[in-house]
């Protein structure tokens, strides 16, 4: 049994403790947090509570530390959970810059632990589908990918909306959504950064940001989040040789695949269309010569980062979300604010 402790018992603290809960081989039982008023919830809860960090760490039975603070705190406290002798899970983004996780990386290579980071998003039912209609070969080759995450409220809330902790939707969701970009085309290298970042309605950070990545192939990648958006496009989007794919949301349950029915050949058009008028090139197919595929049926991994770790914590080598992609991510997200700042473009090699 694996032996967990969580680093911080705000919202995402309790957010593991919940996923924990039916994962077999680990088990919560102690937190830290500097608020005392989280001492009686989590005596509610049946966890030990320390207020000192130092007293949490140095306990001999606890096996793995979950780092679930603002982010500004992240490299120092998973640099002093590895020189403790513990595993550490450390929350997203791992840190603001990639010097400062070249650090905890250097300190987990010392401590012969396992680190790593909360990228769970590798295995949203959305994301697994889009992966799997990818690889089959359906779409072709894939030519341009759109990744979107567009929300209603507004604003930026708690701490993410100050940028002394780290705030802003590039941090918060950007990290997911460039993690889930690289995974799916792992053997492609970055070779240019675009990005914009827009602070619409949270003044203090971006609240909107859009973000084009170019790979060695080129083919490109859309990335774009924003939380004041009433009228959705779709999560994801992909241009392919030989189709397309629209999914429209989380829960992959609409969209579809759209291909040519090979039944039919199209022929230019003549004549001006009632809709598009005269423009033979952007002419609608006729609907016997366009074949739409249902998407497949969604598939449930919820539980998979947290079985994974169990795996790793017996085999290092067994661990999905490995440091290499993680400072990958990182470069990324260095690169997207590099390029925001210059306004404009920024050639790397990632």
């Amino acid at each position: 049994m694996i032996r967990a402790g969580i680093l911080g018992y705000g919202y995402m603290g309790h957010v593991h403790t919940q996923k924990i809960a039916p994962i077999a081989g680990i088990d919560v039982f102690s937190v830290h947090d500097i608020d005392p008023a989280k001492k009686a919830e989590a005596g509610k809860a049946g966890y030990s509570f320390f207020a000192d960090r130092t007293l949490f760490l140095a306990q001999a039975d606890l096996d793995l530390v979950i780092i679930a603070t603002p982010n500004q705190f992240h490299r120092d406290y998973a640099i002093e959970a590895l020189r403790a002798g513990k595993h550490v899970i450390c929350e997203k983004p791992v840190t603001l810059n990639t010097d400062e996780l070249d650090a905890i990386l250097a300190a987990a290579r010392e401590s012969g632990k396992i680190f790593t980071v909360h990228q769970n998003r590798r295995w949203d039912t959305d994301y697994l589908m889009l992966r799997q209609i990818i690889a089959d070969g359906t779409l072709g080759r894939p030519v341009a990918v759109e990744s979107r995450v567009l929300g209603e409220r507004g604003i930026v809330f708690g701490w993410r909306a100050d940028p002394a902790y780290g705030g802003g939707m590039l941090y918060d969701w950007g990290v997911h959504q460039v993690d889930q970009i690289l995974q799916l085309f792992p053997d492609r290298k970055v070779t240019r950064v675009f990005a914009q970042l827009w602070s619409v309605n949270t003044l203090q950070v971006d609240d909107y940001f859009k973000l084009e990545l170019v790979f060695n192939d080129q083919c490109s990648a859309h990335v774009e989040c924003g939380v004041f958006a009433l009228e959705k496009l779709p999560r994801w989007f992909v241009y392919g040789s030989s189709g397309t794919l629209k999914i429209d949301d989380f829960s992959a349950k609409s969209g579809r695949i759209s291909k040519i029915n090979n039944q039919y050949t199209v022929e230019v058009s003549e004549g001006v269309d009632p809709v598009v008028g005269s423009s033979r090139t952007m002419a609608p197919l006729r609907p016997e010569q366009i074949q739409h595929v249902p998407l497949p049926a969604p598939v449930d991994a919820a539980n998979a980062f947290y079985e994974n770790i169990v795996l790793a914590c017996q085999d290092p080598d067994q661990l999905a979300v490995k440091p290499d992609s993680v400072r990958r991510t990182m470069q990324v997200i260095d690169a997207a604010f590099a390029s925001a700042r210059a306004r404009q473009s920024i050639d790397v090699l990632i």
